[in-house]
């Protein structure tokens, strides 16, 4: 962001002081202009300003930035002879500044993440209607950045404060950074000169966001994320970790996980869960890599979102309150008395709101880091992070009717100043989503937006942000990696992201196996399990699985449909089947579709009564137990009978 500040002092000399109530008015003026400058409300209400800018990105990334300013003078009262010239950048050098005199005396400050620049005029600009033309140049490494594969060229928008009476603006970049795979806003023209392409931008662009264009199709990472799991309970536990998923903006491959999860299944979010078991009171540490592929546009097509999920991600969660009295009132007055029936322009006004009235603290990364939630954050707006920035967004977003859901994981920044993680420290980062009816799922940043000064972070995302977590059904839930702590245990640095050169294609690979009852029994009613694992190393697509049989009756639906089976993941499918009569006996076989993949297994089947040992086994046994019984219940009755003759024979 840009603002400019005019020193203006008072101009008196066509005035002559002729009694004493303009005398004091005049020293209380002096005094006024002596202790405290006017400040800049005053000054642009008293002075016009005309800029012509350039932001000439070198092929090193070095932007050489040029401001072409004039000053005019709109009374005949006050006089400029110093300007300030604030901005959105750490890493400034090079200042030069001059008018029609030669150089101007010039002042730099830095703080934080902004830069203050100084500057004297060598001539006072007095007189109504009167012109003072000067230009300041100076370089900066934090406009243009090579990251990986791509280029990203950034301006910072114009500050609400300034007022321009006119702002024009032209990037210039290098051929040799490819062609763009997105700018936004859209430049009011485009041409190539020599070995530069040229945009141009007006002030109306500016106002509202700054320019943000990337150069490159695509972003590639390695990564090598560690999990502490621990069991304290005092019996056997199941339990899951997060893998980064696959969105509408990333694909991600799995090389391995060690140890090897004994299923990976999908939540209702997207999420890849691994389950894995732990015995009592033991401890696992799973290694999981891969590399993830990011994209700048969504690779969705024909975006859909379900009634359920919709209704569930515009509802209130512990740390978005959307039914909150405050956050209510305050998205009322945000989207005012006709809001805009676009979902993406509720958004955009909820998303300025955001970036405005926050203020990024960084002295909170400093301990250890409390989430407040969103109504605290509405009303402590000066001691946010990207966390605040975030729970505000989308308890906004929500109360507006608006789907939302926050993404965490890991986003490259070669400035924390300007673009600064903190959702676990200097690890991971913390950003929002919103559901748009034609885009889909839309990925946005309020924290880099702010803290850049207003680069554009909502029209389109760069290709930086590397989602490990998507938390839509709940706002605590699931846990990214680089949270997964052993009781007691240090911060460690459990997640490795690395930049990569080598591009990777998704293979997944679908084994089937058809488990049943050996033979299948003939006349009786049996039952078919066919689990499909995916042994690939990215997600197997939702599709359908059928299966079909020579002689064997399937009872069910012989189609099922099969969900998205993440990598080290299974599904397990049931049909039940049954055969025409008692006395079947035949080796059938099943033939299973999935896709345009076909899979054959044989199934046999045997009569009840000739064949089946189990049966011929248990009616044995059971005779053999009559028998017994009918010998001793013989045996008691004969020796009943001895023992009453005798009894008889004893009494004759």
């Amino acid at each position: 962001m840009f603002r400019k500040t005019l020193v203006v002092l008072p101009h008196f000399l066509r005035y002559v002081i002729r009694d004493t109530k303009y005398v004091i008015f005049i020293l209380f003026l002096l005094i006024t202009c002596h202790l405290s400058l006017i400040p800049p409300v005053f000054a642009a209400e008293e002075f016009a300003t005309s800029y012509d800018v350039l932001y000439d990105i070198g092929e090193d990334g070095i932007a050489t930035i040029t401001e072409k300013v004039n000053l005019r003078n709109l009374t005949s009262e006050y006089y400029a002879n110093q300007f300030k010239l604030t901005i959105g950048a750490t890493q400034i050098s090079d200042i030069k500044a001059s008018d029609a005199g030669g150089s101007l005396e010039i002042a730099s400050e830095q703080k934080e993440n902004l830069t203050t620049i100084s500057v004297k005029f060598n001539q006072q600009v007095a007189g109504l209607g009167k012109n003072l033309p000067w230009t300041i140049s100076f370089k900066s490494k934090d406009f243009a950045e090579k990251v990986g594969k791509i280029w990203e060229v950034r301006a910072p928008r114009i500050s609400p404060t300034s007022n321009p009476e006119s702002y024009n603006l032209t990037l210039s970049v290098p051929k040799i950074f490819g062609d763009p795979s997105q700018i936004s806003p859209t430049p009011k023209s485009q041409t190539v000169s020599g070995n530069k392409l040229f945009l141009t931008f007006d002030m109306e662009q500016l106002k509202s966001s700054g320019v943000s264009a990337t150069f490159g199709q695509n972003q590639l990472f390695d990564f090598d994320l560690t999990y502490h799991l621990e069991n304290n309970n005092l019996v056997p536990v199941r339990t899951n970790i997060a893998l980064p998923p696959d969105t509408s903006f990333q694909d991600v491959i799995y090389q391995r996980i060690e140890p090897k999860p004994l299923n990976v299944t999908l939540d209702n979010d997207g999420n890849y869960l691994a389950w894995f078991r732990l015995e009592r009171g033991q401890k696992m540490d799973v290694k999981v890599f891969g590399s993830a592929k990011l994209y700048s546009s969504s690779k969705v097509k024909n975006p859909f979102l379900e009634e359920s999920l919709r209704n569930k991600y515009t509802s209130a969660d512990k740390y978005w309150e959307k039914d909150n009295p405050q956050i209510i009132s305050k998205v009322n007055e945000i989207l005012g008395k006709n809001p805009p029936p676009d979902n993406g322009e509720k958004a955009k006004l909820i998303f300025r709101f955001v970036v405005n009235f926050l203020k990024y603290d960084s002295s909170r990364l400093e301990g250890n880091i409390e989430r407040f939630g969103a109504v605290t954050a509405l009303n402590n707006p000066d001691t946010a992070v990207c966390m605040e920035f975030t729970d505000l967004f989308i308890a906004l977003a929500r109360a507006a009717g608006i789907p939302a859901r926050e993404l965490n994981g890991y986003a490259y920044s070669a400035n924390n100043a300007l673009r600064p993680l903190s959702l676990t420290k200097d690890i991971l980062h913390s950003w929002p989503e919103y559901w748009n009816a034609s885009r889909g799922w839309v990925m946005v940043d309020p924290t880099w937006e702010n803290t850049t000064g207003g680069a554009d972070y909502f029209s389109k995302l760069d290709l930086n942000h590397f989602a490990f977590v998507v938390k839509g059904s709940s706002s605590s839930e699931p846990i990214p990696a680089g949270s997964y702590k052993y009781t007691g245990q240090e911060d460690t640095r459990d997640v490795k992201v690395s930049l990569s050169d080598t591009d990777f294609l998704g293979h997944p690979q679908i084994d089937v196996v058809l488990e049943s009852l050996n033979p299948v029994i003939s006349g009786f009613p049996g039952k078919l399990v066919i689990k499909v694992t995916n042994t690939g190393n990215s997600f197997f697509p939702s599709d359908s699985l059928t299966i079909n049989s020579n002689k064997l009756t399937i009872q069910n639906s012989k189609t099922q449909k099969l969900g998205i089976i993440p990598p080290f993941g299974s599904s397990v499918f049931e049909f039940n089947v049954r055969t025409k009569s008692l006395f079947d006996s035949f080796t059938d076989q099943m033939t299973i579709a999935i896709g345009n993949q076909k899979f054959t297994q044989e199934v046999k089947v045997a009569p009840f009564i000739l064949f089946q040992t189990v049966p011929l086994i248990i009616s044995a046994v059971a005779a053999f137990m009559v028998l017994v019984y009918a010998v001793i219940l013989g045996v008691f009755i004969y020796r009943k009978r001895i023992l009453k003759a005798k009894l008889q024979a004893g009494k004759s």
